[in-house]
This record gives structure tokens, C-alpha cells and sequence, in this order.
């Protein structure tokens, strides 16, 4: 079975990404970046990195060893032609900070650094000494804006005569990629969280961890105490992975995260939100984003978690956080939006400078003649991948009777 799959984004391109030869410019409103026909799906997601300056699109299906055709949008000027990354692994998690991606940690929980030329250097092999974190059983790691990396290793079973035993996992935290990757520097913390962990976020300066059990756990540093979703203590400090308290009860199914906003989606089709709210004077007053996070706040308390309101009372399927934006998919397969559309990051067009802390709909699948299998956000930008509908080509908008 074949579909044809095209990629949107708005809010892109500001460095050039998409051609070397133009003038960098934003796009203002959804279009395509790429499309593909595709005999298979793509082991994982189509959108496999994106940050300020730095894209990598998964756009073909890859062969048992290979993940594949990956397209790296970079700086105007850099290579940005498709590139067959052939030694990628399988299934691989790219990682990065603002200025780029750094590598991607294989499935075997190996870290690949990326290369000047493109290609990706091979772990080097860690100390043997046992108080040194064996870089091979790293399951997840993020990296927060104030670049402190959250490691979290294999996990093991809570008793280990017991196979049915809960599971403990350690997450340790090193003040930048770089030490992590030396292999001989210590972490400067480890904490062992007793449930299997299945994601890992990071935003200005903390972590949120979700596990198999639905429960949202989140640390960082106490300056931020709305990003914790919490309020820190000493039994509970911020720099300990915590239980936030307001969701305990309600089973999550996806955090993301953002610079100053996390987001959790329930399995309910829910959205709850938390974060730190720039201060007024520094934002301009269209955005709607501080607005957002000064009603979650509403009453003095920075760590207050907010249930979203939707218009109609819609229930959500996707949820992705930007830099000073959020958008999240109705199971109508419309896209629904809030925030500063600065850059065009909303797709509603350069005029439009911010939805003033209301939702308004961005994008509904079913215009294109196909339906939303993914979203993902970059800081400015917003991606939208359509699959069309069956016999059905993507991008062609569908006349109304």
C-alpha cells in the first residue's frame, strides 16, 4: 500500500533552510516543504529534529539496517540537498540546542556525534570504572536552553528475583553535553525514579519525565517554579524528579515542551499546561502567549497547573509547544492555535501578529484532501504532516458543495 504524504510548516525558513540561493523569509501561512510518495511508513516520525536553525526530515522508508532518505535543513549556505545518512541506525533520537543538532542516540543507546562533514562519529569507548555512566544504556536524554543534559539509563527490575517487579530508572544530569560525552565525568546528580520511563522533555531549565504509568514527573532549577508544574519543598525540591501533584489520577499519554511552557495531553483528550510567564513589559501585548501563562497564574500561584479550554469543548489528539506558541490537533483534524505568530508560526499570515490569548483555528486537514498523522514545533515554526485521503491527493483543497 503507497499514499502520498506532504510535510507543512509555517514560521520556517528564516535561515534560509529551504534554498541556499534565496533571501531567507518566514513562511506566513501552511505550505509544503516537502512531499513524498511512500511505499512504507517511516520507522518513527517524519519530523525527527527541529530547532532554531536546524531540520531533519525523515522522507523515505529505509531498509532493515538503514533508517533512510534524512533531509537536513540547515543554515542558508550549508548542504541541504538529500542527504542518506547510511550509517544512521535504525530508529535513531536526534538531539541538539539552538544552534543545531549535535547527533542522535541509536536504539542501542549509543550516542553519534555529528560531523563537519556531515557523517556521524562512532562512541568512543567509556571508562570501565563503575562510578562512570556506561554511555551504552542510555535510554533517553534531553537538553535544556541553559544547555544542563537529563541522561536516563536502562531501566531494572525493582527486585530482581522478581520478574514482575516494577521497574527503577536512573536519570542523572550533567552540566553540558560535552561531559556527558567524555566519559569521565561524573554527573553531577543522579535520582532514581520507580516507574519505567517512556519520554523525556526539556525546557528553559527543567526536565519532564512521563512513564509507562501515566504519571508526569518533572525537575530543574527553583528559579522556574512554574515550570516545575509544582511547588517545591524540602521534602520535595526542584532539583528532584517529583510527582506533579495535579495530575496525579490522570493517566498522560504525551508531554511537550517548550522555552517557558510544558504541555500534557491525557488519555482522556485533555490538555494541561504549566509554565513561566514572561513579564508583560518585555513581550509585546498581541502575542496572547504571557496572557495564557498569567491565567494560569491567576492567583499567585507560579506552579498552578491549567486545564485548556477549547472552543466547543474539543477533544485533542496532538498537543506541540514552540518557543512563545502552542498548538494542539482536534480529533476533527483541525488545528487549533495560541500564542505570537511573529514569525508566521500559527500560519495565520504576516499581518496577524499574535492570537491575544484566544484559540484560533490554523490549519484543518480535511481543506487538503487528507488527514494530520503528525505534528511537531520548532521554536518558530509549526510542522503538519498530511496523508491523503485514500484514492485522494494531498495539497489539493477540496471544492464544497
Amino acid at each position: 500500500m503507497s499514499w502520498p504524504v506532504t510535510i507543512y510548516a509555517a514560521g520556517f525558513n528564516c535561515h534560509g533552510q529551504l534554498n541556499p540561493l534565496t533571501k531567507p523569509h518566514h513562511l506566513y501561512t501552511f505550505k509544503p516543504i516537502a512531499g513524498v510518495e511512500k511505499y512504507k511508513p517511516v520507522s518513527g516520525p517524519v519530523v525527527r529534529f527541529a530547532q532554531w536553525s536546524s531540520t531533519i526530515l525523515a522522507v523515505s522508508p529505509g531498509t532493515s539496517h538503514h533508517t533512510g532518505n534524512l533531509i537536513h535543513l540547515g543554515f542558508s549556505g550549508e548542504s541541504n540537498r538529500p542527504v542518506h545518512f547510511d550509517e544512521v541506525l535504525p530508529e535513531p533520537r536526534f538531539y541538539g540546542n539552538v544552534s543545531g543538532v549535535e547527533g542522535y542516540l541509536s536504539r542501542q543507546g549509543n550516542f553519534y556525534s555529528l560531523e563537519k562533514d556531515g557523517g556521524f562519529e562512532k562512541p568512543a569507548s567509556r571508562s570501565s570504572a563503575p562510578t562512570v555512566l556506561p554511555q551504552h544504556c542510555t535510554r533517553y536524554m534531553a537538553i535544556a536552553r541553559n544547555d544542563r543534559v537529563c541522561v536516563a539509563t536502562s531501566s531494572r527490575p525493582y527486585n530482581r528475583r522478581d520478574p514482575d517487579s516494577r521497574y527503577v530508572e536512573d536519570v542523572h544530569i550533567y552540566p553540558d553535553l560535552s561531559d556527558y560525552l567524555s566519559g569521565t565525568t561524573l554527573p553531577e546528580e543522579t535520582y532514581s525514579v520507580e516507574e519505567e520511563i517512556v519520554s523525556l522533555a526539556a525546557s528553559m531549565c527543567s526536565f519532564t519525565l512521563l512513564t509507562t504509568a501515566g504519571q508526569v514527573l518533572t525537575f530543574g532549577e527553583a528559579r522556574c517554579p512554574g515550570l516545575l508544574g509544582r511547588t517545591p519543598c524540602a521534602e520535595e525540591p526542584a532539583a528532584s524528579p517529583e510527582i506533579v501533584s495535579a495530575l496525579e489520577g490522570i493517566r498522560i499519554r504525551k508531554v511537550a515542551a517548550g522555552s517557558n511552557m510544558i504541555a500534557a495531553l491525557s488519555r482522556e483528550k485533555d490538555v494541561y499546561v504549566w509554565g513561566h510567564a514572561v513579564p508583560q513589559s518585555l513581550e509585546e501585548d498581541h502575542t496572547g502567549f504571557s496572557k495564557l501563562l498569567n491565567a494560569v497564574n491567576s492567583d499567585g500561584h507560579a506552579e498552578d497547573v491549567h486545564l485548556v479550554d477549547l472552543p466547543d469543548g474539543a477533544d485533542v489528539e496532538d498537543v506541540v509547544v514552540g518557543n512563545r506558541h502552542i498548538a494542539v490537533l482536534t480529533t476533527k483534524g483541525e488545528v487549533w492555535g495560541m500564542g505570537t505568530n511573529e514569525y508566521g508560526q500559527l500560519g495565520l499570515g504576516k499581518a496577524v501578529k499574535g492570537t491575544d490569548g484566544e484559540w484560533v483555528k490554523c490549519f484543518d486537514a480535511k481543506e487538503h484532501g487528507g488527514a494530520v498523522v503528525e505534528m511537531a514545533a520548532a521554536p518558530i515554526t509549526t510542522f503538519i504532516v498530511v496523508k491523503a485521503a485514500l484514492g485522494g491527493e494531498v495539497g489539493k483543497k477540496r471544492s464544497r458543495q
